[in-house]
């Protein structure tokens, strides 16, 4: 048996229309309620389900690696927030998406911050001769800025699986926040600006 570690999700939206395709992530890999540790099955039956923004649903023990076959099973059309802990030698690694930015994937501390040896930082900085949209870019803060307004605007929003598309609970002021806020943090290229759903070339 290989090394095993926890593991943390948070959505901090998600169409109404993509919430059983979560939820359906979240029972494959037996993610539950951070209040229910060791990991509780996000309850049932259908009719009854739902998600809930901005709460970390959690497996206490998971196999290392797991985090990037969970990431591709999500939702593209959701935003969220993904890592495993490090465990052993093993760094842990976060995953973070945006629909208008697309995923960035960093190493990270058991926060879900993303590291970053001495080393890299020095090559990032003459990389972008330390402009600091660049890079806010390339070390996944435009990310955090963006999924940390999500949070304020939506955290505690439940969406039941059966909520139709156009009556969701999500707040537009959310929106607003994303067109004004994370831009100032990007750069000309960045994938949120051409609204691409490639990932960065880190």
């Amino acid at each position: 048996m290989g090394d095993r570690t926890p593991i943390e999700v948070i959505v901090y939206s998600c169409p109404p229309e993509r919430v059983n395709a979560v939820l359906e992530v979240f029972e494959e890999f037996g993610l539950g309620d951070k209040s229910g540790f060791p990991a509780t099955p996000v309850p049932g039956p259908s009719d009854q389900r739902s998600l809930e923004l901005g709460r970390g649903y959690t497996h206490s023990d998971i196999s290392v690696g797991s985090s990037a076959e969970i990431a591709a099973a999500l939702p593209a059309e959701a935003a969220w927030k993904l890592w495993e802990d490090p465990k052993y030698e093993h760094l842990g690694e976060v995953h973070l998406n945006h629909p208008d930015l697309g995923v960035f994937v960093a190493d990270c501390d058991a926060q879900g911050r993303p590291v970053f040896t001495s080393e890299e930082l020095d090559r990032l900085i003459e990389r972008t001769d330390a402009d600091r949209v660049q890079l806010g870019h390339l070390t996944g803060r435009t990310w955090e800025i963006a999924l940390e307004q999500l949070d304020e605007a939506n955290k505690g929003i439940v969406i039941p699986s059966d909520t139709p598309p156009a009556s969701a609970p999500l707040q537009a002021v959310a929106l607003n926040q994303l067109a004004a806020g994370p831009s100032r943090w990007m750069p000309a290229d960045a994938p949120g600006q051409a609204r691409s759903t490639s990932a960065p070339d880190r």
